[in-house]
């Protein structure tokens, strides 16, 4: 079977690489449609790797609006690489209202009889304006099944009016990058190696993790930031106002194999999200990586983060904003060694179950198989 990719990110090696594997384990013919230079939301331009992958091969394409996720699009002929490869199915790695899905989609149906699919992972009920609302209508109407990374995302399609097969999978992690850490249990001999990985921007919710860190004693809890964003030089500020500035140390944005040796040098993560009017915690990426690590989280109940820890069975959830109760997980962890040892053990199991390249790659062979079964003019 031919299976044709459009993935605005798959120019980096880490993103291509479970499509590589689905390539190897099913045999299959499997092409990647991407951007070639892709801004991402540090501001940092990537340009599509050229290093050959078995199990897939790479087709860059120049886009317009790059790092813009809903306005941006192809300037290069879509049809012309969809027709020369004549895939038996096409999956569309991107929202249903966002422009490249729906010029991809269309640019499908004008040369391509093969199902198309759609990922979502938007797990709030929003009414977009023209023309993105016309465009989400279009890709409902004319794709043939979509894959949600949540329970939640795959009911926000159906509220929405979705009516074609919906399949839930997750976001994967790669188990050879986000390894554990050889890690003693016993009782504390110094502080809580807390972490904090993602943007620096209000809802990301670090102010909560620092007023917390404020609540702790200084031989219980210590801080590492990984992460830029606008918010640095308020949440540098704020931690200075409440005396823990000795405490954190802002490693600034990493490379994906600098995050991975920074969990295993982590206790436990934390995730304080919190919703705004137009977003919510659609995943929680992190929590996956750092349990792939052996490194439990203390999540807020924002979005998906309770739903995600408590599929893992490993972790905390406190309230969004309530930094006294972050805090006090903190000081039980500080003194609960074994409690967090075994979490960090569980959340590794149970990733690899569940959120392995491995996993993921068999549940998207199974979807892609049994849509590619049904031609578009059958239904």
């Amino acid at each position: 079977m031919r299976v044709l990719i459009m993935h605005p990110w798959a120019g980096l090696p880490a993103r291509r690489s479970l499509y590589s594997k689905l390539g190897v384990a099913t045999g299959w013919s499997v092409r990647l449609l991407t951007t070639s230079v892709w801004k991402d939301e540090y501001g940092k331009r990537i340009t599509a790797s050229a290093v050959p992958q078995p199990g897939s091969d790479l087709v860059a394409v120049p886009v317009a609006l790059s790092g813009n996720i809903p306005l941006h699009f192809f300037v290069g002929r879509l049809r012309r690489h969809i027709a020369a490869f004549d895939p038996d199915l096409i999956y569309i790695y991107h929202e249903p209202y966002a422009a490249a899905t729906f010029q991809m989609l269309k640019a499908a149906r004008a040369v391509s009889k093969a199902p198309v699919g759609v990922r979502s992972a938007q797990n709030l009920v929003k009414r977009y304006p023209a023309p993105f609302r016309q465009t989400e209508r279009y890709v409902y109407r004319h794709s043939d099944f979509a894959i949600a990374v949540s329970e939640n995302v795959a009911c926000v399609l159906r509220r929405k009016g979705y009516s074609k097969p919906i399949d839930v999978i997750p976001m994967p992690v790669d188990l050879s990058t986000f390894t554990p850490a050889e890690r003693h249990c016993g009782e504390p001999s110094n502080a809580l190696r807390v972490g904090f990985v993602g943007r620096l921007v209000p809802e990301k919710g670090l102010d909560t993790a620092i007023h917390a860190l404020a609540m702790t004693d200084a031989d219980e809890a210590k801080l590492e930031v990984i992460g830029s964003g606008p918010d640095e030089a308020r949440l540098r500020t704020l931690a200075t106002e409440v005396g823990v500035a000795d405490r954190v140390t802002w490693r600034g944005a990493l490379e994906r194999s600098d995050v991975a040796r920074s969990y295993q040098g982590m206790d436990v993560i934390v995730v304080p999200s919190r919703p705004t009017s137009s977003w919510s915690e659609q995943f929680g990426r992190v929590v996956i990586e750092a349990a792939a690590a052996g490194v439990p989280a203390i999540v807020s109940s924002s979005g998906e983060l309770p739903f995600l820890v408590k599929q893992i069975g490993a972790g905390w959830i406190a309230g969004e904003t309530d930094a006294q109760q972050f805090a006090g997980i903190l000081r039980r962890l500080h003194s609960e060694r074994t409690e967090l040892c075994d979490a960090g053990r569980l959340a590794r199991e149970r990733v690899e179950q569940s959120f392995s390249d491995d996993a993921i790659v068999d549940s998207l062979a199974a979807t892609f198989e049994r849509s590619a079964q049904v031609r578009r003019g059958a239904r």
